[in-house]
């Protein structure tokens, strides 16, 4: 963390092109720093380099486009206290610090990242534990940031004993991209902390970030043995990107190398429309084609959930490809698309099913176009 590169300085390890020194210079978004280790991931001559991507700005990033939002998910309107929002009734996400190991490019909460505005002091994560705890409703309470895993050993202790404390918190999730930017924060006393406090009366799970195969890296994954030693299961939540990874062999292979780390696929996350981020958003159609890709190649923990992360704070909705065509009454019959065989494949509805009405309905035409 000490020695992280910063922006200014990024000239140093790349032959940067015009569309980077604007961003460096003119970035709309959160600061420019990353750690040596990610550094060394990265290719120093080439700009499309998927790492290289996600650690320099570009031009985009110094644009404000109409549709874009600094909290497109209306994180501080479901905010009762500071850094804690309460968007879903049985679980909250609770904003631990404002420090990254790496400032990602496309950090959907760069409005709080690197701001030291955003720090959350000792009084303020006490009024957060103290919304939780009179609040029975809430079971799950997510770590975030920044990096949780930044802070120190002992404010991390001090939190998961919090919460540890409250009887109906049963889940905790840490929210790190540290296994993939700085691997050796992973170290065996926070281990240790961690298994301390995951236990019959707390379950504690890890998510973090991969988003390109580069990062499975040995250290990586030693990292993640560490995790999994402490009975931490850990699962992936990548970020659709332009350029990067929206591909389907690039995701396959992500997912595949995931696996071989014991790490199972979560989440694909379509990108959140946050200030100058025009330079990563796909159209919605590439993760669905993405996913619809995997189906058949590699086992099911090792495809993602694609997902939306509704902008209004509606949520997230998870996005399939189309594989169920509908139901035919005639028959009782619902059609299916195999993602194997690509054929279509029937089941009958159970003799007097009262839920026939919640199916889409085949008309006559297209049943006679499936060709049964």
């Amino acid at each position: 963390m000490q020695n992280r590169v910063k922006g200014e300085d990024l000239s140093k390890y790349f032959v940067l092109t015009e569309s980077e020194e604007i961003g460096i210079r003119e970035t709309i978004r959160l600061h420019v720093s990353t750690t040596p280790y990610y550094l060394s991931l990265s290719d120093p001559l080439d700009p499309n380099c998927p790492v290289r991507r996600m650690i320099v700005p570009r031009s985009e990033e110094a644009v404000l486009s109409l549709e874009e939002s600094a909290d497109p998910l209306d994180e501080e309107r479901l905010s009762p206290v500071r850094g804690l929002t309460h968007m879903y009734p049985n679980r909250v996400l609770l904003f631990s610090n404002h420090s990254c190991s790496v400032y990602c490019r496309h950090c959907m909460r760069g409005r709080k990242v690197s701001s030291n505005e955003e720090r959350m002091e000792k009084g303020d994560l006490e009024k957060a534990f103290d919304y939780i705890r009179n609040h029975k409703e809430i079971e799950d309470v997510v770590i975030s940031g920044g990096d949780p895993l930044n802070l120190a050993d002992s404010r991390l202790e001090w939190i998961l004993s919090e919460l540890h404390s409250i009887p109906h918190v049963k889940i905790c999730r840490l929210g790190t991209r540290n296994p993939v930017t700085l691997p050796f924060r992973i170290t065996e006393s926070l281990c240790k902390i961690i298994e301390t406090y995951n236990d019959e009366n707390l379950s504690i799970f890890c998510n973090t970030q991969f988003n390109h195969p580069k990062e499975c890296t040995k250290e990586a994954k030693e990292a993640i043995l560490r995790l999994l030693k402490a009975g931490v299961s850990v699962g992936n939540q990548s970020v659709l990107l332009k350029g990067i990874n929206d591909n389907e062999e690039v995701m396959l292979t992500l997912h595949k190398k995931l696996l071989e780390m014991r790490v199972r696929a979560y989440y694909l996350y379509d990108p959140e429309l946050i200030p100058g981020s025009r330079g990563f958003r796909t159209p919605l159609a590439r993760g669905i084609e993405i996913v619809e890709y995997m189906r058949g190649k590699i086992g099911g923990m090792g495809i993602p959930q694609f997902v939306n992360d509704l902008p209004g704070g509606g949520g997230k909705i998870t996005i399939a490809p189309n594989w169920y065509l509908g139901y035919y009454p005639k028959t009782r019959q619902h059609a299916f698309r195999s993602a194997v065989t690509k054929k279509i494949h029937l089941s009958f509805e159970p003799v007097g099913s009262d839920r026939e009405s919640y199916y889409p309905i085949i008309s006559e035409l297209d049943w006679e176009k499936l060709g049964l």
